[in-house]
């Protein structure tokens, strides 16, 4: 079999949603079959593509994957190829019968393809039909019987749509992707106007781990009495940590319902996803949950309102199991946004972003979120969509956040406390008077050899964090290659300050490397100026770890920096804080970095 050299490709995939809905004869599967490639060849067509002679179609049934040649530009697809396509389903629709009427959803990526004589293998095109696999894309057709959903892959947008004001790139919003391994997100553009009415209930429901879209079955087990019922309880009850509840509820794929959601909307939100394993409806699962955050009137109310409804579903031992198993949420516990950045193998002047966001305080560690390449000199702007998405996210959250940049040591120098938030608003704020923000070291979170020392140290550590020492590092102790190793040996060292900033690579020859000695002995914390050696930040280490300092030595330098920025009267020279790199890096916060 000849094999073939990858070649970049823009890739369209298509689906027709509801396709195996039971109300569909084969007769009508076959139009809808035809039809989708009628449709598919005219809006190619109207755009100057003939899909048959230019471009690479594999037929997948109930929908197809099309490779167009480099050669063609991504613009047509994005500024005229969708309300193409659109006017193509209303022409068709118009002269079928309900249940040969079909509505559309496409995704659009870019990537490296190889193609051979069984056909064409690549991972963007795995991603490509995982984005159009996207819950709360099918979702979205479900709700507003629209013709057609467009779903963008995060680089697709960035690189093609938001580049082009023709392309309406305002038009889309993110929603997350959750299926099977993938974890990421996409960008969804729904058509105006409605499409097609459902010809009859549609099976064709996702139902990955977590739930997926509900059939009517699942809407309609609450008769028009109850449903009263609820709404009058629900209403105007504002909800505290709507996305650990949800996500707790649902599971991680289950966009978040749109603006500030009532108790009441929440629950109509979730009445649109389906049963887990258990059986039991996601929307039952954030009541019992909702229960705890409720006076005992209306809790007890509301708890005995679900054991009778789930009894007569026969689903009562799985509520049981639920209330046997449920944990309270902790809505005044921190939550962290984990941000990784690697730099480009090949252009130092581009990195990789990508992200963790904890919205369930209990869960470490969350999904990992879409992965982007950009220049160093956006990094800034993108970590501030980050921060600004992460807060939407958290708006019903009743605690802290933290921020925390997993950064090559080549990075280390980046003053990233020292960015703001809400850089386009006219009045941007920087990091540090927000959250605590730390540095933590890629090369540990990589090198597993090196973690269970680290455990070990951070175990020391929490313990009995008042006997925590810091090790100040003198000139002379780099001299002899292992003396710094033989010093770090002794477990009563939990912090170590540098005597300058770490070099972008590791000290060869004679010269110990002080952060490498300091990373592999399992240190959890360092600190360092950019400007001053390590004798000059005695006063200000020593109140930092000072009483239990140690315990959260992130909040600790956080308010080191605050007091610099009021001009508190602090023991210190406060303005040294407002510089003071803290490396702080908690072993039980670790992510697969390598894991897309």
């Amino acid at each position: 079999m000849q094999q073939h050299m990858p070649l970049h490709r823009t890739i369209v995939v298509v689906d027709v949603a509801g396709f195996m809905n039971p109300a569909r004869t084969m007769a009508h599967q076959q139009a809808v079959h035809d039809g989708m490639y009628d449709v598919l060849r005219r809006a190619f067509a109207e755009v100057g593509v003939d899909l048959d002679a230019a471009c690479t179609v594999e037929d997948r049934g109930d929908g197809a994957l099309i490779l167009v040649p480099p050669e063609i530009p991504k613009s047509l697809l994005t500024d005229q190829f969708p309300s193409r396509l659109v006017a193509e389903l209303r022409r068709y629709n118009a002269v079928h019968a309900t249940e040969a009427m079909f509505q559309l959803r496409v995704g659009l990526h870019a990537g490296e393809v190889r193609q051979n004589s069984r056909g064409a293998v690549s991972p963007a095109i795995n991603l490509a039909f995982r984005i159009l696999d996207a819950s709360a894309a099918k979702l979205a057709l479900r709700r507003t019987a629209a013709l057609l959903a467009l779903i963008a892959s995060d680089f697709f947008y960035h690189e093609v749509i938001e580049q082009d004001p023709a392309a309406e790139p305002d038009t889309y919003h993110r929603i997350p992707v959750q299926v099977k391994e993938t974890s990421t997100e996409a960008w969804l553009r729904v058509s105006e106007g409605v499409g097609v009415p459902a010809p009859a209930p549609d099976v064709d429901v996702f139902i990955p781990e977590q739930a997926g879209p509900a059939d009517p079955e699942v809407l309609g087990i609450l008769p028009a009495r109850e449903l009263d019922q609820l709404r009058g309880w629900l209403s105007g009850i504002a909800v505290r940590g709507t996305a650990t509840l949800i996500r707790r509820a649902a599971g991680p794929g289950v966009p978040p319902p749109p603006g500030d959601a009532d108790a009441w909307q929440v629950f109509q939100h979730l009445m649109d996803f389906n049963a887990g394993s258990d059986g039991l409806p996601p929307a039952f699962v954030f009541l019992e949950l909702l229960s705890g955050q409720l006076t005992d009137s209306l809790a007890a109310w509301l708890r005995a309102w679900l054991t009778d409804r789930v009894g007569h579903l026969r689903l009562k031992p799985a509520l049981q199991a639920l209330r046997a198993r449920s944990f309270p949420v902790d809505l005044d516990a921190r939550l962290h946004l984990l941000i990784v950045v690697e730099h480009d193998a090949i252009d130092p002047a581009r990195c990789q972003l990508s992200f963790w966001r904890q919205d369930d305080p209990d869960e470490w560690p969350p999904q990992r979120g879409n992965t982007r390449e950009l220049r160093l000199a956006d990094l800034p702007d993108a970590v501030d969509h980050l921060i600004v998405d992460a807060e939407r996210a958290w708006s019903g959250h009743g605690g802290n956040a933290a921020l925390e940049f997993v950064l090559p040591r080549a990075l280390l120098h980046l003053p990233v406390h020292r960015w703001y938030k809400e850089r386009s608003s006219g009045d941007p704020r920087m990091l540090c008077l927000a959250y605590p923000v730390v540095v933590r070291s890629l090369e540990r979170m990589r090198t597993t050899h090196w973690h269970r020392v680290w455990h070990e140290r951070w175990r020391i550590l929490m313990n009995d964090p008042e006997a925590a020492q810091v090790l100040f590092v003198d000139a002379a102790d780099l001299r002899e290659r292992h003396r710094l190793d033989a010093i770090l040996n002794s477990p009563q060292w939990s912090a170590m300050v540098l005597t300058k900033p770490p070099l972008p690579r590791p000290v060869r020859g004679s010269e110990a490397d002080e952060l490498t000695a300091a990373l592999r002995a399992g240190l959890p914390a360092l600190i360092w100026h950019p400007k001053l050696p390590a004798d000059a930040l005695r006063e200000i280490v020593s109140w930092l770890a000072e009483a239990d300092g140690m315990r959260d030595l992130s909040a600790r330098a956080q308010a080191a920096r605050l007091a610099a920025l009021r001009a508190d009267p602090t023991p210190f020279d406060a303005d040294l804080a407002l510089d003071l790199v803290v490396l702080w890096d908690n072993p039980e916060r670790r992510v697969v970095l390598d894991q897309l």
